[in-house]
């Protein structure tokens, strides 16, 4: 994108943004704005509402292009083995535009399927409320939102609570309400329509269910769960009862007589001590002593040079140690975890390549020790964007054993049950680029893509053979 400034008349300094920085853009033309620094406060203000009409005349625009990207995949038949039984319920045409969406754009394919539900009901039933974006009436939020609780409605309920819902998107007196105000005041409408009972809604919402793992920086996580309302509070509570009982008896210690400065102080907020709950009543105490209620497996890999490493400059110049589902994490923890473990599982490697030897033409399914090691080198699946833990996933021959594919490391790669059935069906095609696991993929619509092995116990020098023995 290329940004060229001219003078106007009044000697405002504007910038003309000329979109033609991509080749194979389909965007022409370009878009001139006053320079920022050059406004007042209302004039900024200004500057913001122009700035969200052309964002929102942008998403109706992808909007539509999303639409067509599933509808014009159906159409032109992309290309598949005409062998393979038929996958993903006879919706193979939806599955491809998810993955094509998702890598093209950079999402997670959960993101993409999202962005062509929501793209297909614009552009059909719900397209009075594509034009109010369009048009700059709402926004994708408040578009979102009226989406969401129209889609629960009968056809003629949600057609009359969306000309109802874009109707007070504003108020009496024409300030435009703000996405959760809007929320708060739709859902009244929304009960109003809705023929069905609480009960059987609340069914409904209970199928949807489920409990969420996201990483976060510096060796923390998000754990998130969607659970009926009395569960949740139940839960909570618990948590809070014994956060608030924890803190009660420190303060009750520091209180004794004759306890010293800092004696049974606990500085940790309610908050921390919810958190630190939940940990005890599902694991147990953190040093292991006593079980909690479950005890699931935590699949650490520690370089052996990181579990000997005596001091912090040792394991400094060591290499990283990996929290499978997570990733790199400190030496500390790492050393603590490998200590509780019961026992450890040796990956055996060859010292100038790094490569576990195969096993050639004499099997199909690779032994354990190589699928160790394929755990190790992938880390997730090797489909562009997946993130699912390779232990989940299934080894694929990358050419097929059928046709002379080999069981070796440089002939296997892991793939989720998704996207193998997508390579099995000739739709997403992948070949290996390097011996040390990096693969080229091609989409059915011809765009390729690279994904590289994860570092999982990658050492920070290059590994040289070692020197033979003097005669």
């Amino acid at each position: 994108m290329e940004v060229q400034t001219f003078v106007t008349d009044d000697d405002t300094w504007v910038p003309a943004v000329d979109f033609t920085d991509q080749k194979d853009s389909l965007l022409l033309g370009t878009v001139s704005f006053p320079l920022p620094s050059f406004l007042t406060a209302d004039g900024a203000l200004r500057l913001v509402e122009s700035a969200d009409r052309l964002i929102a005349w942008a998403t109706s625009l992808k909007v539509r292009g999303l639409a067509r990207v599933e509808e014009a995949i159906g159409e032109e038949s992309p290309r598949r083995q005409e062998n393979q039984p038929t996958r993903f319920g006879g919706h193979e045409a939806h599955a491809l535009a998810v993955t094509e969406v998702a890598t093209t754009s950079a999402v997670s394919e959960g993101a993409s399927a999202r962005s062509l539900n929501e793209a297909a009901d614009f552009t059909t039933s719900r397209w009075q409320v594509l034009e109010a974006i369009e048009a700059g009436e709402i926004s994708s939020a408040h578009a979102r939102i009226i989406q969401n609780l129209a889609r629960s409605l009968p056809d003629e309920p949600a057609e009359t609570f969306i000309n109802m819902a874009l109707q007070r998107v504003r108020t009496r007196h024409g300030r435009r309400r703000a996405p959760s105000e809007l929320r708060a005041c739709l859902r009244r409408l929304h009960e109003s329509l809705d023929p069905e009972s609480p009960t059987a809604r609340k069914a409904a919402a209970h199928r949807e269910r489920g409990v969420w793992f996201s990483p976060e920086p510096d060796g923390m996580c998000t754990l998130s769960a969607y659970l009926s309302a009395e569960a949740g509070l139940a839960i909570f509570n618990g948590l809070d009862h014994d956060a608030r009982v924890t803190s009660l008896r420190a303060a009750e210690s520091e209180a004794q007589p004759g306890a010293g400065a800092g004696a049974g102080a606990d500085s940790r907020t309610l908050s921390e001590l919810r958190a630190d709950a939940l940990v005890q009543r599902l694991l147990g105490p953190s040093d292991g002593a006593d079980a909690g209620a479950f005890r699931p497996e935590v699949v650490v890999t520690i370089p052996v040079e990181l579990a000997l490493a005596s001091d912090a400059a040792s394991a400094a110049t060591a290499a990283t140690a990996e929290l499978e589902g997570y990733g790199p994490i400190d030496a500390a923890t790492a050393r603590r975890l490998a200590a509780l473990a019961p026992g450890w599982q040796r990956v055996f490697t060859d010292y100038a390549t790094g490569q576990a030897l195969g096993v050639g033409r004499t099997a199909y399914r690779p032994p354990m020790a190589l699928r160790r090691y394929l755990h190790n080198r992938d880390g997730t699946c090797r489909f562009p964007g997946c993130t699912r833990r390779a232990t989940a996933c299934e080894p694929d021959h990358s050419i097929e054993w059928q046709d002379g594919g080999a069981t070796d490391a440089d002939n296997l790669a892991m793939l989720c049950r998704r996207h193998h059935a997508l390579k099995s069906v000739g739709a997403w095609a992948y070949k290996h680029a390097s011996p040390t696991g990096e693969l080229k993929w091609c989409s059915p619509l011809g765009r390729t893509y690279s994904t590289d092995p994860a570092s999982i116990g990658r050492a920070l020098h290059t590994p040289k053979p070692p020197k033979p023995p003097p005669f």
